[in-house]
């Protein structure tokens, strides 16, 4: 899956880039892949599968995913294997979901790129055709260095989407995105963000570029967030932001 990060930040066109990102989950185990975001209402559906059957009996606008697994950053299982635990949902939902298990997608993690009540949300759905306990042991392991891979290639969509016009909302590319670690410093979003991003391995000018703002920039942020969580370096704050988030 690393092997594909630079060929995807490379990328020049969506279904390139698509194909790089299939490829690098498929290497972790992903067989099923949707990449689904709306308008805050719901509106305006922008949707990359390699499974468009699943939405043979809804909308991508109402796909579940949406509705209960983009209230906050924390990682969601998804799956007909996981539906015990979400009772609330209502028979809708629950029948998509059964539906998508007769395609073959019976578990999953559900990764939102940013959050209902942004402008523009949604993420990625990962599944598989895994057993509940086979997927915690050979996916759940995996759900962090999962969620950067598709934040690599969320970012990339978004330039390319905007470049070429075909996102409904471009103003989606410039809201920034880090999952909500828990640390007790008072992080702005931007500096949560590259923290986030240089604790998972990226240099000072990539995330220049991923953000575009310069790298004199990027330095100013990741040193006003060193300050406040109280570390030297990104050894130092990927410890921490790891730590804390287990």
């Amino acid at each position: 899956m690393q092997s594909k990060i630079a060929a995807i930040d490379k990328a020049k066109d969506i279904q390139t880039l698509w194909a790089l990102t299939l490829e690098g989950l498929a290497e972790s185990g992903i067989d099923h892949v949707i990449y689904l975001t709306v308008n805050s209402d719901f509106s305006a559906p922008f949707t990359l599968t390699n499974r468009p059957d699943i939405y043979t009996t809804l909308q991508p606008q109402d796909d579940p995913f949406l509705a209960h697994c983009c209230q906050s950053y924390a990682i969601s299982f998804t799956g007909y294997e996981f539906l015990s635990e979400h009772a609330y949902l209502p028979d809708t939902a629950k029948d998509f979901i059964k539906d998508a298990a007769a395609h073959g997608f019976f578990s999953g993690l559900g990764i939102p790129m940013r959050l209902e009540g942004s402008q523009r949300f949604g993420g990625f759905n990962l599944g598989t055709g895994l057993s509940r306990a086979q997927f915690d042991d050979r996916i759940t392991p995996k759900a962090e260095a999962l969620r950067f891979f598709c934040l690599i290639a969320h970012r990339r969509i978004e330039e390319l989407a905007r470049e070429q016009d075909i996102q409904p909302d471009p103003a989606f590319r410039d809201l920034k995105v880090a999952p909500g670690f828990a640390v007790t410093a008072d992080l702005s979003a931007r500096e949560s963000e590259l923290i986030y991003l240089v604790a998972s391995g990226l240099s000072r000018k990539e995330c220049a570029r991923m953000c575009e703002i310069s790298p004199h920039t990027v330095s100013d942020y990741l040193k006003s967030a060193y300050r406040k969580l109280g570390v030297k370096n990104r050894a130092e704050a990927a410890q921490l932001i790891w730590r804390k988030g287990d």
